[in-house]
């Protein structure tokens, strides 16, 4: 018998093209992803109540992508899954997917992938394929290809450049890519068009926090989906996994470090320049309403909060083709917390040790993460952040 190649088209989403966009943008972060679930819960519940048509999130935001346990949770809503539902995976299996490597096994990585690989076969689907119609809306994965020495961006939106080579990759497997996080996890390998590459987590890149890529890839006509760039015509909500600036103290501390104390290190503030970069970028080119947590983001960092864009918008620079003089090319949410004693203290959190939830595979604070993210959701989550974009 000759094996016939199944045709893939990508998620079947009925898009009114006379609505506007919305698009959902999710940092990494590991275990530390129950944060931004625990924001998706409240923003699952408002838009939900709006109209009883949208039965998940993956009904109303038209593009969803992430970057490792970003990448996870995006899948999983892509699939169809309530945030309920991938918040008792985070409580009842994070321990499970953090599982130490055995003794000769940690000199490669700290975590046996094995647990994590066949949890993410069972929630995604293990013979589900990238380009699947049972992915309910378009979905963009944040990867770093070793071979090549570049990121990859892997979309199901079958406009794509790639999506013929992509499409018949299991969505387990890029998510697993995704999630390789040097010292944590070891690098993952698969076929792309019939080559194979070795792939690390997409948080050793600038994109850790997707949001900037997530909207070139939405608007850049070459990219594919070539949606349209105004304020008016694209929203787009991205959540973080809480950021932390604390320095190592005391002073001197990092003269003892070894190898790996030093690769641990580089992964963590990687991540968090990361978001700082990507923030200050949103802040640019986008109308942000609240722009109060990417502040603050920029205040630890030491960076200029930008507050004056009004002068740097009105340069000739910035006129486009129809002769509007803004960069505001869409509607910017951001919702994160710092991780420090004064900000936790505003929060009612009193009791949480910032430095004991800062590291990504912190599983002994599984409840204080919850709380965190309930506190956020609670101060900076509103109903107004999607008035004009809630239209079926």
């Amino acid at each position: 018998m000759i094996a016939t190649k199944i045709a893939l088209t990508g998620p079947k989403k009925d898009l009114n093209p006379d609505r506007p966009k919305r698009i959902l943008s999710l940092d990494g972060g590991g275990i530390r992803g129950i944060v931004a679930a625990e924001v998706l819960l409240a923003i699952e519940t408002l838009i939900l109540d709006q109209n009883k048509g949208w039965n998940c999130l993956a009904d109303y935001f038209d593009l969803i992508g992430g970057n490792s346990t970003g990448a996870l949770i995006a899948a999983s809503l892509a699939k169809g899954l309530r945030v309920r539902e991938i918040l008792d995976l985070y409580k009842n299996f994070g321990r499970e997917m953090f599982t130490p490597n055995w003794f000769f096994g940690r000199l490669r990585a700290k975590y046996n992938p094995g647990p994590l690989e066949r949890k993410l076969q069972e929630v995604l689907g293990a013979n589900t394929l990238f380009g699947s119609d049972e992915i309910k809306t378009f979905l963009t994965i944040v990867t770093k290809n070793t071979v090549t020495q570049t990121d990859w961006f892997f979309v199901n939106h079958p406009n794509n450049k790639n999506f013929d080579r992509n499409s018949s990759i299991p969505l387990w497997k890029i998510v697993r890519a995704s999630s390789a996080a040097p010292t944590f996890f070891p690098p993952y390998s698969f076929q792309v068009d019939r080559k194979s590459y070795d792939f690390v987590d997409g948080a050793m890149s600038m994109y850790n926090n997707p949001a900037f890529r997530l909207f070139l890839e939405a608007v850049i006509e070459a990219y594919g989906i070539n949606w349209e760039a105004k304020s008016e015509r694209l929203l787009m909500i991205s959540v973080g996994n809480g950021f932390s600036q604390e320095g190592i103290e005391p002073p001197g501390t990092v003269k003892e470090y070894n190898l790996i104390d030093w690769a641990n290190y580089a992964v963590q503030t990687l991540m968090e320049d990361a978001n700082v970069q990507q923030n200050q970028l949103m802040k640019i080119i986008s109308k942000m309403p609240k722009p109060e947590s990417v502040n603050r983001e920029m205040i630890k960092a030491h960076l200029p909060l930008l507050t004056d864009l009004k002068s740097f918008k009105n340069k000739d620079l910035s006129t486009n083709n129809q002769g509007d003089e803004s960069l505001e090319l869409l509607t910017y949410h951001r919702y994160t917390t710092e991780f420090s004693k004064e900000r936790f203290a505003e929060l009612d959190l009193g009791d949480i040790d910032p430095k004991k939830v800062a590291s990504i595979d912190c599983v002994d604070q599984i409840d204080a993460l919850s709380a965190i993210g309930k506190a956020i959701a609670k101060e900076q989550v509103d109903l107004a952040d999607f008035v004009g974009f809630l239209a079926r």
